[in-house]
């Protein structure tokens, strides 16, 4: 898998970069994970400091649009990513709704 960066805009208000791009692969669409660890040492980022927001994928093409977030610190990224996004990402341990009590 390649990945080829089209744009970075920092956004420094939020204190996190936006990256958008492409992904090149050959067989099937790669995973988040996938993703995130390749963009991470493309732009040398922390990988635990990557978000992938969104994954575009064209029935067909072997590319995929890719749009992820990189943050300065974990402590803001955990404050402005929402929670499924994270644990999409594997950043955060997924949540476990709590049982009704019936007494």
């Amino acid at each position: 898998m390649e990945i080829e960066v089209q744009k970075q805009a920092k956004v420094p208000l939020l204190s996190r970069e936006r990256v958008t791009g492409y992904a090149h692969f050959e067989n099937v669409t790669p995973s988040r994970l996938d993703i995130k660890k390749a963009l991470a040492a493309k732009i040398k980022a922390a990988e635990d400091c990557v978000v992938v927001r969104h994954v575009y994928q064209k029935y067909g093409a072997r590319k995929a649009k890719i749009i992820a977030h990189v943050y300065a610190d974990q402590a803001v990224m955990k404050e402005l990513e929402p929670q499924k996004l994270l644990e999409k990402n594997g950043l955060a341990a997924p949540v476990q709704a709590e049982a009704p009590k019936t007494e």
